[in-house]
């Protein structure tokens, strides 16, 4: 009971005081963001999510919930996602075995392509994921830019305080990526960590259709949107929960969407090479 109060008594204490200031402390918060995502590809995790497909008529439906063991890597080609569990069950040595031959084989063929490469093939394929790079981070920068932040107020949430913020499109906000489109009709929270700025959840609705084409064609106004993350390790936040539900129009049909995806078990790969089987 002592150990409880004085627990509370601290985290009470770190939660007073006047809130941060808005421009300094958000951008913190957008760099941890990209340091994540930077680090991203260093880590091994399980990925835990349902199969949807659709009809010839439109109407979605959910299939096998799986899952998966993703080993990243820097190059996208060489990620290597195996499945380890279908609907609770684990699949059988063949099965992985099976997965393990072709990406090994998938991963053999990259690579001897990039060994083949001569000096103008290997420029033009660093230009192209130089300009892939500036894409990404084009598209961060043209979502942060159609969304303005408010910091409202400090709550405790998972123990320890948080700065909540809230979002909404800019009403001049003209974005230029199909993200910033999807972002401008979302409005909703983030509960930011405050000694480590770091996103802690968020949660959105949209408040207006918008149109993906594509499988999924169209969400409309009400879809509900969630994130999770956590730390993984020391000083590092990895998104660990998703969901998103509401009506989508899929091909000709408006249906119902539920999506759940969950990210756990990170580990610190111990190395970088490309080709995983174990």
């Amino acid at each position: 009971m002592r150990a409880a109060a004085v627990l509370l008594g601290l985290v009470l204490t770190q939660g007073s005081g006047p809130l941060p200031d808005p421009q300094a402390f958000l951008q913190e918060v957008r760099e941890n963001l990209s340091r994540s995502q930077r680090l991203a590809h260093t880590y091994a995790y399980k990925e835990r999510r349902a199969d949807f497909h659709i009809n010839p008529f439109g109407r979605m439906g959910k299939g096998d919930t799986r899952v998966t063991q993703v080993y990243p890597a820097p190059n996208p080609q060489l990620t290597h996602r195996r499945i380890i569990e279908r609907n609770g069950e684990p699949v059988t040595a063949e099965d992985l075995a099976r997965q393990d031959a072709e990406y090994r084989l998938n991963a053999e063929q990259v690579l001897r392509r990039l060994a083949r490469e001569n000096t103008e093939d290997r420029l033009e394929r660093e230009r192209d994921e130089a300009l892939a790079r500036r894409r990404a981070e084009m598209m961060i920068a043209d979502v942060v830019d159609t969304l303005k932040f408010e910091v409202l107020r400090r709550e405790v949430r998972s123990g320890v305080p948080a700065i909540v913020v809230g979002f909404a499109a800019r009403p001049e906000a003209r974005p230029n990526t199909r993200q910033g489109r999807v972002a401008k009709v979302f409005r909703g929270r983030v509960w930011i960590h405050e000694g480590a700025r770091e996103v802690m959840h968020v949660e959105a609705v949209a408040t207006d259709d918008v149109s993906f084409g594509g499988f999924v064609a169209k969400l409309y106004e009400g879809t509900e949107a969630s994130l999770d993350r956590h730390e993984i390790d020391p000083g590092i936040w990895m998104p660990t929960r998703m969901q998103l539900g509401g009506e989508v129009r899929a091909l000709f049909r408006k249906t119902k969407l539920d999506i759940l995806v969950e990210w756990f078990d990170y580990q610190k790969m111990a190395t970088s090479a490309p080709v995983r089987t174990k």
